[in-house]
């Protein structure tokens, strides 16, 4: 594979996670947003149940933008060795 196709496919898969990550952290503001909502309109009317199980979803979506992080630095600093 020379270097110009192995960027090129940093270049893609960057994009791929770029893309990702903003689709996550759409969700992640769209469920914090929910939960700002369900507290203001819906005082007590929601189980402990269903708030621990949307905090536990609030927590492993921010964990996973956290791993893909990690791996856009990863794919950026091999470009950057391309030169």
């Amino acid at each position: 594979m020379t270097d110009d196709t192995a960027a090129e496919q940093l270049r893609q898969e960057l994009k791929d996670v770029e893309a990702e990550l903003a689709e996550l952290r759409r969700v992640g503001r769209d469920a914090q947003a929910r939960r700002g909502q369900d507290s203001d309109t819906a005082e007590g009317s929601i189980e402990p149940e269903e708030i621990a199980t949307e905090l536990t979803g609030i927590a492993e979506n921010e964990a996973i933008i956290d791993t893909l992080e990690q791996r856009r630095d990863r794919i950026q600093e091999k470009l950057d060795a391309l030169g």
